[in-house]
């Protein structure tokens, strides 16, 4: 990768992606990509940092006088305890994945996940005011993208989950903090078609499909009960064609794959860190430069 860009001195920022494991991470090639794109003096670092490790990390952050970090799991609870300024959503939630450290040492922490999502419906073209929405999966995500769809005017949304306690925990805080109404019912292949039969917008928020993960979803049919001009949105990035996705498409539903979400995150996460609004050719470079390493083609 070209990285001309990079000066390597006191005005370089550093951005350290940090998690455990981290593996063949996806994020520093990506972000590396784009700041070479934007001719920026910066670069992106994946940094392992054990669960427990994050006093003593954070503390090493301030002394080296690094700006920028990108956390991920199992860091995006935990390290919400070393931040000064967080906001309410991320918070309620306990998912921070973009942290800027200003001039005057103060950390602020935001949750990206739930804006990337929504900002890959609404690049789409997907009008969210006043629809309902149908969401599979009660994970760490569900909760932030929910709160972004409230902001944007989503009326009611359903979340399905295999155990139901999980999913009632999120709607609780949604009923509690937004205006949408949240329901919470067990992904049963019942209430899969009954809920699908009036929702304008399904998000697909579990690892199901994924590749290298061993389970696949148990249901699909329902997916032909949604209504001919519903969306359907899958947060899996690879492959881009899920098992969700795929059947969408045979059906000619509008279909939104996981890699927007990760490109509307990116916009999110440039304007919170650097102040900086990707073009279109920028979000088409970060999705070229992904694929490309993954072996990837969207259809």
């Amino acid at each position: 990768m070209n990285l001309e860009n990079v000066k390597l001195n006191l005005d370089t920022k550093l951005v350290l992606n940090v998690g455990f494991p981290m593996g063949k991470t996806n994020a520093p090639r990506v972000y590396n990509k784009l700041f070479s794109v934007r001719d920026m003096n910066a670069i992106m670092l994946p940094v392992e940092i054990h669960k427990g490790e994050l006093k003593s990390f954070m503390e090493a952050v301030r002394t080296l006088n690094i700006r920028y970090l990108c956390p991920t799991m199992p860091h995006k609870a935990d390290i919400i305890e070393y931040l000064d300024d967080v906001d309410e959503y991320s918070r309620l939630f306990k998912s921070v994945n973009a942290i800027r450290i200003d001039d005057e040492g103060i950390s602020h922490g935001t949750g990206m996940d739930g804006k990337g999502a929504v900002r890959a419906l609404t690049d789409a073209g997907v009008e969210l005011e006043g629809r309902e929405a149908m969401m599979i999966g009660a994970g760490s995500i569900s909760g932030v993208i929910g709160l972004e769809l409230a902001r944007k005017g989503v009326r009611k949304l359903t979340l399905l989950n295999r155990t139901v306690d999980k999913a009632e925990t999120i709607t609780r805080i949604l009923n509690e903090h937004t205006d949408m109404q949240a329901d919470a019912i067990v992904s049963s292949p019942e209430n899969l078609d009954k809920i699908s039969k009036t929702a304008d917008v399904l998000l697909q928020a579990t690892p199901l499909g994924m590749a290298g993960y061993e389970h696949t979803h148990p249901y699909l049919d329902f997916i032909n009960q949604l209504p001919d001009d519903a969306t359907v949105f899958d947060v899996i990035i690879n492959p881009p064609d899920t098992p969700v996705i795929a059947r969408a498409k045979a059906r000619n539903l509008q279909t939104v794959p996981g890699m927007n979400m990760l490109v509307g995150q990116m916009s999110e996460i440039f304007k919170f860190l650097f102040d900086v609004t990707l073009t279109r050719e920028d979000k088409a470079s970060c999705i070229d430069e992904l694929c490309s390493y993954l072996g990837l083609k969207i259809s």
